[in-house]
């Protein structure tokens, strides 16, 4: 199932480039020099995303979880 989804996305990824690479490309303004690369910003949203992920994932790991006995060991001990 999660292969599945993954092929999905992947083909949903290629299309949209393709269609950004036809479609977009040279029409507009192009104010940055990495404005004019096809498939720069789905490449700059899945790392953005993708770190995010990994930020929370670390912030959860490190800050939020506590050890098994949080509640049943005395501080006093």
């Amino acid at each position: 199932m999660i292969r599945r989804w993954l092929a999905v996305f992947i083909v949903s990824l290629v299309i949209l480039i393709l269609l950004e690479f036809f479609l977009v490309m040279g029409h507009g303004h192009n104010a940055f020099p990495w404005s004019g690369v096809a498939g720069f910003f789905a490449l700059f949203g899945v790392i953005g995303c993708l770190l995010l992920i990994a930020f929370a994932k670390l912030i959860g790991h490190y800050w939020l979880q506590r050890k098994e006995d949080y509640y049943d060991r005395n501080d006093d001990e």
